[in-house]
């Protein structure tokens, strides 16, 4: 019977090592064969990682449990599991501050005190979700300043489908907050991240099954108020890394807290949107404003950020 609790990196690679009958040397060739992280990898650095004396970046750490058909979110999630190179997420909670103080087209909400700490969490399958999709569409059409214009039946039709995933935050009876994630195969993926194909010309038969692999995109999501900051950045995350068959994450982030949520995450940018003239209209990357700018995140990628671990540790 394997073992999956373990009090750190060290402990999981002697535990995992001897399990499958590899000395030092050969594990230190078979991790080089595996993946080009472990490019020049030796017996030295391995034995230097069993005896704790350093300790594989996080990234490393990610393919190692991967190496040995492990499940890494699982393992690196654990709160017991001891990460010594785990940077602290300070920067990130003060940025999100920030931007929800001042600025409700960026997060804060204008009808919701600040103070307010208790939510009502729903799913699509909610009596109220009808109505909401059209919120959902009206909120998308605004912030575009009606470039992009959504209809409730477009949003509607694309949370009809069973991969899609649909979480709504309630205070005291109002919208504070959504997540519009839908499952693409990697094709469709790579032509929303690079507008080739646009968002509003997305319909059911893009999207893919859950169980079958692909990209999960965010088509959709606002959070208005610090109240739900962490749940729903847990809620999201943990969306994105709970099966292996979600190869990527990607997004369009058409506001500065999009834009920011990103760089946290160590995101690839693969596309920008047209450049905009107005001081507050769209994102603002490299000193400029633009109507989009277009994220991609592997999943491999996810895992290994601060921000991921940090705010599923806290939750686990």
């Amino acid at each position: 019977m394997r073992e999956n609790t373990f009090k750190d990196i060290a402990d999981y690679i002697v535990t995992r090592r001897s399990e499958a009958g590899f000395s030092q040397e050969s594990l230190a060739l078979k991790l080089a064969a595996y993946n080009t992280l472990f490019e020049n990898l030796d017996s030295l650095t391995i034995s230097r990682w069993e005896r704790g004396k350093v300790s594989p970046n996080i990234v490393r750490q990610v393919s190692l449990m991967e190496f040995f058909n492990d499940q890494p979110q699982q393992l690196l999630c654990d709160a017991a599991f001891e990460l010594k190179q785990l940077p602290s997420i300070d920067s990130f909670f003060k940025m999100i501050d920030q931007q929800l103080n001042y600025n409700h087209l960026m997060g804060a909400h204008p009808y919701i005190s600040q103070d307010t700490i208790s939510f009502d969490k729903l799913t699509k399958n909610a009596d109220e979700a009808e109505n909401m999709y059209g919120w959902i569409a009206n909120y998308h059409t605004n912030l575009t300043k009606g470039r992009e214009v959504w209809s409730k039946d477009f949003i509607k039709s694309l949370a009809n489908v069973d991969s899609t995933e649909v979480t709504f935050y309630l205070v005291n009876g109002l919208l504070a907050g959504h997540i519009f994630i839908i499952k693409v195969s990697e094709a469709t993926f790579d032509a929303l991240s690079t507008n080739q194909l646009t968002d509003q010309q997305l319909t059911h038969e893009h999207l893919i099954q859950a169980h079958e692999p692909g990209c999960l995109y965010m088509l959709s999501t606002y959070l208005g108020g610090k109240h739900v900051t962490e749940d729903f950045l847990s809620h999201l995350l943990l969306t994105l890394a709970e099966t292996e068959n979600n190869i990527a994450f990607g997004y369009k982030a058409r506001s500065d807290i999009g834009v920011k949520l990103m760089d946290f995450l160590s995101g690839e940018v693969v596309d920008l949107g047209d450049t905009l003239q107005e001081k507050m209209d769209g994102a603002k990357y490299q000193g400029k404003r633009r109507s989009y700018v277009s994220f991609k995140l592997s999943r491999q990628s996810l895992i290994s950020s601060s921000l991921f671990l940090n705010l599923t540790r806290n939750c686990s």
